[in-house]
Formats: structure tokens, sequence, C-alpha cells
């Protein structure tokens, strides 16, 4: 069994770990020309992908004036499905429609190319649609565009070999071009790292026959070349990430009316692919075996081969569906803005609640309950879904682990909460409890800062002349792990050289502040759920059950074809301005430092720079020596070695595609009698990367949650690495052209990256502590735990409030955010 279906299995079934139902959000889209009296490529519109024969939810068609013989290539682009044909009896330009959801397409348009012949083929690489194509030679060629509008000079791409048919795909991080020529025996390739610049041709791979047409396409964490031949047998080559060309397979399945042989284009959702042959598309749920899916319904002598894509784009449905699913995979050659839909079909199915009875389910969504549904009420009767994943200390326990320090009890457990430094248990305050499935342990932003919410904003609180910060709201934090992180974990022997994460791990980290300090008329704007927390001292804590408002949510999730985790972050829309929009909250934090050293930059603060998709933005670091009023260390209530009170500032980096998606979203919740009272209108994605890179004008490069990435030096503007813990000359050491990040993945990489935001904090932990992304699994780390140490697990809970210097600098020993560097990645 796949990793991707035992993730339904494990996480979103609805009874005994079974999935019975997939629900797949975005739609598949079937181009297909049609000549006659019709004259236009018909295009159909299929809303229930997982079906096991598709029926159109909609048909309409593109006319234009000449027949179309060739391919028409569909692509999702920056909230609009564009479509791409080239006609015999117009060899100077390339033709175009676009559509925001496939189903009204607008004018067919026209992009001079000086000449083209045979099929368009069409990707997404670094924002940019690219095009390839070929002229009445043979020659191949390229056009691309940032919006759509605007195009390229067509370039060519020099090649030894002709290239008649030639598709382009992503993967690995490089735009990928294969190509063959006319009733040639080898299929060739050409690679870029920027769309403008290519390597030399390589031969992908020869046979003894005629090759008559190829199609790539990116499933499962490897590109698959499908191609065949005159007589009708067609095979598939997967190429994986080590570089290795993978032995042919056989095709099965895929016939219909039509030329033997022939294969057009492909496309993905989730666990299954598609692919299109004459005027047929199939489906396929392991890359070689094929079921009918659809046929174009009118006469063979009309139908021409059909084109297919995917439309990404959130309906109204995904808001009310019943038991909504976590998408598995996403399809590679994307735009930002599908990334973004991505994270939100994320949070819609984490938001959904849990099923019934728990524990039993926990890890399991509620067959009958949709995210519409969990919003309702403030708190709902069943805690979410994501609230019933493993805790930290559930997946690493101090108590009873296994070998490895990882989990022995059935992941359907009650929640149990242990620590290295209370094997007796921590002391429950009068009529509190340990059942709940919020265990709030967390009182820093990973040792490097806390951070408050005024509760008379927008001043922090005062006695005296004095800060106060431990009578404001502080927030606090928790991460858990799903149910795939959890097995991996529990059946660990021993801790591995390397970890390696299954596909479908799902970690999540939530940030809370506590209810009671929200003025009542406010309090409705927030999901909240019964918690533990933890009062007293660090060496004495006592928990306490109360009840805390949601703030912020991390999502970072592994897949197939993203190895590199995609990592999406939502917060509440309250963070900076009250619900006037105007007023501040006064939002600040107290650093667990009090000077900063840039070695990169000779102790200059260095420039972050980065886009938002209208333009280009510059913020400079706070100086080495940050502290001056009204920022202070030692006195006026701030500990020695810390600094603060500092404010929370937002750089202009929230993106436009993601701003754009949130919008349509909330137009959605706005137009539905579902959402009148909801909870959810109040929360909205802060960023989404899935790419890893060095460049800081990339979309969302320094992806930070207000509420949980706050101070500019430390994490709201990461890039490279922090020397971490910090030492007790309380110095933050910010190494910002460190590189963090080996791709494509730890065990085949052929070079690194210097990412920024949450990809490049996370990145520490595949590059340096060889530990898949995850910090989590520093409690059975050796090389943190000591190797002869036979303690595993968190040493304990942190208490609220500003503690004094001491309990900090320990806090801040708990959160390795770096190792003294041994390597840098290749």
């Amino acid at each position: 069994m796949k990793v991707t279906t035992l993730l339904r299995h494990v996480m979103l079934c609805l009874c005994s770990w079974v999935m019975v139902s997939t629900a797949y959000g975005e739609s598949v889209i079937v181009a297909t020309p049609r000549q006659g009296q019709a004259v236009g490529i018909e295009v159909d519109v299929f809303d229930s992908p997982d079906a096991t024969s598709g029926k159109p939810s909609s048909t309409s068609t593109v006319k234009f004036g000449h027949s179309a013989y060739f391919v028409p290539a569909v692509q999702s682009f920056k909230g609009n499905i564009y479509m791409f044909w080239a006609e015999n009896n117009d060899i100077r330009n390339i033709n175009f429609a676009t559509s925001a959801e496939g189903k009204n397409w607008s004018k067919a348009q026209t992009i001079p190319v000086d000449s083209v012949y045979g099929n368009v083929s069409v990707s997404v690489f670094k924002q940019k649609l690219v095009l390839t194509f070929a002229d009445p030679q043979s020659r191949l060629k390229t056009i691309s565009s940032g919006d759509g509008i605007h195009w390229s000079s067509p370039r060519p791409i020099s090649t030894v070999h002709t290239a008649i048919n030639n598709k382009p795909v992503v993967y690995n991080g490089k735009l990928f071009v294969f190509f063959s020529e006319n009733s040639g025996k080898a299929i060739y390739y050409v690679t870029s790292d920027d769309g403008v610049n290519w390597s030399r041709e390589s031969q992908a791979f020869a046979e003894n026959t005629d090759i008559l047409t190829m199609v790539p396409v990116v499933y499962n964490g490897k590109l698959w070349t499908y191609y065949g031949f005159e007589n009708g047998a067609m095979y598939v080559r997967p190429y994986n990430r080590a570089g290795n060309w993978e032995a042919r397979q056989t095709v099965n399945g895929i016939i219909g009316k039509g030329a033997k042989g022939f294969l057009n284009s492909a496309a993905m959702i989730d666990e299954r692919l598609f692919i299109t042959s004459n005027a047929n598309t199939f489906y396929s749920t392991d890359g070689v075996n094929w079921s009918p899916y659809f046929s174009a319904p009118f006469p063979s002598f009309e139908a021409y081969p059909s084109g297919v894509g995917v439309s990404y784009a959130i309906t109204a449905n995904d808001l009310t569906t019943n038991n909504p699913q976590l998408p598995t995979d996403l399809a590679t050659g994307l735009s930002h803005t599908d990334y973004a839909t991505f994270a939100w079909r994320s949070f819609i199915a984490l938001n959904n609640t849990a099923n019934t009875p728990l524990p039993a389910n926990r890890g399991v969504g509620n067959p009958a309950a949709s995210f519409a549904d969990s919003g309702k009420l403030p708190q709902p009767p069943s805690p979410l879904l994501w609230q019933t994943f493993a805790h930290r200390s559930e997946l690493f326990p101090a108590m009873e682990p296994n070998k490895a320090g990882g989990p022995t009890r059935p992941f359907a457990s009650l929640p149990q909460y242990s620590y290295i430094n209370f094997p007796k248990g921590i002391p429950l305050a009068a009529g509190a409890s340990f059942a709940h499935y919020n265990n709030l342990d967390e009182a820093t932003q990973i040792g490097q800062n806390a951070i408050f919410f005024p509760v008379n904003p927008p001043n922090p609180a005062k006695n005296g002349d004095n800060f106060a910060p431990s009578n404001d709201s502080q927030l606090l934090f928790e991460a858990k792990a799903n149910p795939v992180i959890y097995e991996y974990a529990r059946t660990l022997p021993a801790f591995p050289p390397n970890v390696v994460l299954p596909d479908g791990a799902l970690e999540v980290k939530a940030t809370w502040r506590k209810l009671a300090d929200i003025p009542r008329a406010q309090q409705g704007r927030y999901h909240t759920a019964t918690v533990v927390t933890y009062h007293g001292d660090d060496q004495h804590p006592v928990a306490y059950n109360e009840t805390y408002a949601l703030i912020a949510l991390h999502i970072i999730h592994k897949t197939p074809n993203y190895p590199t985790f995609i990592f999406a972050t939502f917060e509440h829309q309250d963070a900076l301005t009250l619900p006037d929009s105007n007023s501040p909250t006064g939002l600040y934090y107290v650093a667990n430092y009090k000077s900063i050293a840039y070695p990169d930059s000779n102790n200059q603060p260095p420039v972050a720079t980065f886009s938002d998709g209208n333009g280009i933005h510059q913020v400079t670091l706070p100086a080495s020596n940050f502290v001056s009023p009204p920022i202070y260390s030692g006195s006026k209530g701030i500990p020695d070695g810390q600094a603060g009170p500092i404010s929370v500032v937002q750089p202009q980096t929230v993106f436009s595609e993601v701003k754009a998606v949130n919008d349509q979203v909330k137009q959605l919740m706005n137009g539905s009698g579902e959402f009148n009272n909801s909870v959810w209108k109040y929360y909205q994605l802060k960023g989404v990367q899935a790419i890893p890179s060095s460049e800081e004008t990339d979309p969302d490069y320094y992806l930070a949650n207000i509420m949980v990435e706050s101070s500019q030096p430390g994490i709201q503007l990461f890039r490279g690495s922090n020397v971490f813990p910090i030492p007790p000359d309380h110095v933050l050491t910010h190494m910002r052209n460190f590189s963090n990040i080996r791709v494509p993945d730890f065990d085949n990489a052929t070079h690194s990256q210097t990412m920024g935001g949450c990809m490049g904090c996370h990145g520490i932990a595949q590059s340096q502590l060889k530990q898949g992304f995850s910090f989590l699994f520093d409690a059975i780390n050796p090389k943190l735990i000591g190797k002869n140490s036979n303690k595993t697990g968190f040493v304990g809970p942190e208490t609220i409030g500003l503690p004094d210097t001491k309990t900090m600098l320990e806090r801040a020993r708990k959160y390795p955010t770096s190792l003294q560097p041994e390597t840098q990645a290749p």
C-alpha cells in the first residue's frame, strides 16, 4: 500500500481506521477540439474526480474560426485557467482563452510567435507561464509570461535533435523539457534553473521501435514519462530523485476510439492520475493500470485529441461538504495561488470536528459534519480533528517510551502528558484534569521571546514605573503530530542516522491566548477550547484548566511531490488591530537576548528584501545594540539579558496571490448562510511555502506568522541560521548566508538553498540535525540529549509569566535551531 493511501486510512477514515469515501475539492478539465458544424473546443468540467466514471458538471465551447488539430494545453495560473492551442491554418500565432473556473471562457485570443507547428505545451515555473512548441522546421522554442497578458519574444532552445513532440514539466526544482523527433526512437530532454538558460541535450532513454507520442508528469514523487508506439503498445519509465531512470513498465488499460499509440497530456489530483489518449480520458491510482473515465460524446470523426488539466479554485461546496478530506499531494509546475488553495483545503479539513466517541476516533474526521459546522459555535461539542493529534509529549513521552524514545501506547488513547523532570506527574489544581486534547506547555517562541497582548491596548501593563508583562495576556503554544508521524515514532527501533518521515507526515503548532482577556463582545470571533495551562514556575508547575482562544495555526505537511514539506500558517485577523481594523492591539514581545551579531555583514544590520507580488520592499534589521528607550534590559521591570517591550510590526510580506485567495474564501463565506455567525470568518492564511529557494523576492520567502514568529532578527525575517540556544552573554547570532536545506531531499541532495521563513528554520532540522524538518525529534536525538543519556522526552512545561534570566536561558536550551555547523549541504 502506498503511504499516501495509508495516510487516508490512518487519518481521515470513518470507522475502524478504514476509509470508505474520498472527496477531492479540485476539478478535472478535459478540452476536446471538435470539428464539423460546431467548430471550437468543447470543455468538460468534472467536479468529482474520484468517481469511477466521469460525468461533466458543466460543458462549454470555446469557439474559433478554424479547425484545431492539435492537443489543447490546460494550465492553472494565478487564479485563472488558461487553455492554449495551435491551428493548422495559422502558423504565426498561438491561441488561448481564459476562465476563472473552467466553465465560462473568454473569447479566443492570439500570441504572435513568428512560427509554430504542432502541439503547444505549458507549465508554470518561477511564477511564469512557460509555453514550449516547435516551428515548422521542428526546432524547439519557448515563450513565457508573468501575468498571462504580456509575453516574451520566442526564444530558441538549442538541441541536437529536432523536437516536433515536446512537453515541459517541473521536477526537483528544475524545468525539464522532454522532446522526441518525428518517428524517432529516443526521448531527450534539456533542463533549466531559471527558464532562460538551458543545459545541453541529454538522452533519457531509447527504444528499438519508433516512438509516436510521449507525455511526462510528476506523480507520487517521481517523474513518469509515458510513451506509445504505432502498434498501440504503451510504456512508462519513472525518473527518481536520485537522477536514475527506472525499468520500463507496460501501461495497461488505455484503449478506446482513435489511432493507437496516441498519448496527449496528463494531470494529477491527490492520489489519482489522469491521462488523455485521442478523445478519451483515463485514470490510474498506481501510474501503470488505467481505467476509462470519460470519452467525448460526439462522433469520432468530429473529435480530435483531448487535453486535460485541473482547476484548484476553492468553491462554496468545499466549505460546506461533510467530512472534508486532507489533500494528500499536489502537482508540480504551479503558481503561488494554487499553493494557497492547497493550504486552505488543509485548514478546512483539519478544522472539521473529530469523530466520536473519543479517544477511539482520535485523528478521524466526523463524517456527518463540515468545516462550516465546526465554526457555528466558538467551542464545538467535539474537538477539532487536529486537536486530537498527538501532543509532542505524547509523541515522545518521558514515561514508558520505546527503545528509541517514541510512544508505546496506541494512538487512540486518552491524552497523557509526561515530562523528564516530573516522573511522578505534575500536580493538578483543584478541579483540573489532564483529559483535554490541548496541552499548552510552551510559553515562548522557541525560547527566543515571550509575547503578550496588552490587556488594556495598546499600552503594555505597568506596575508603577516598571513594565509588568506577566499582567498582560501571554501567548501560549503547543506542537502536535498526526498519526503518520506517531506510527513512525512508535515503530522506531533506534534513532536513525537520518530521520526520513513518511509521506503524509503532518505537524501543527497552535497559538492561544486566554479568552477572559478578550473583551466579551469580541469573544465570539474566536475558536475556543478548554486547555491545560501551567502556573507557578518551571521547577514547580501546577496544571490548570482554562478556556483559551485560538489565534494562530501552523501546518507543515510532507507529500510525495514535496519532500521538503509544504508550510502554511493561518492567523486571526485581530493580531495587530482591533475589530475596528484601525486601533492597534499593542502586541509586543520581550526578547531572550539583548544584542545581535551579524557575522555575514561585519555586524552591520542586514537588509531583508522581499516581494508582496505588487512591488519590492526592504526592511533593515535591528542594530546590533538595539537596546535603548523605549526598549530596556535590566531596568524598568525587564530582567537583565532580556529586552523589551518591543512592538510587533508587520512588514509588507503578505503576498498578493495569498490575499486574493483569502478574499475569495471570505466572499464565499459571506455568501453562505452557513457562515453567518462563524468564527472562521476571522481567520486568514498568512502565507505558504512549497519550493526551497535562495531568492529573497520569491513568494512568501520570509513566511512568518505575526503571533508565532514576531521578532525580526530572530524568526520573523529569518534566513540562513541562528546560533541557538542563546549563550550566557545574551547575544543572538544570525548567520544569514548559511545553507540550510538540502535539495531535492536529504538523501539525494545535489545542492543546497539558503531559505528564509518557516521552511528555512525547519531546514536546520533537516540539514544539520538530520531530523527530517521536525524539531520534535530533538527529544530523542542523541546529539542533543547526550549519547549516554537514557532520558528521552521533554524536560517539562513552561509556566505562564515572564520568568527570570536564568529560567529564560534554560528554556532556550530546549530549542536548538542550529548546531555549530558541521557541514554545509552540497
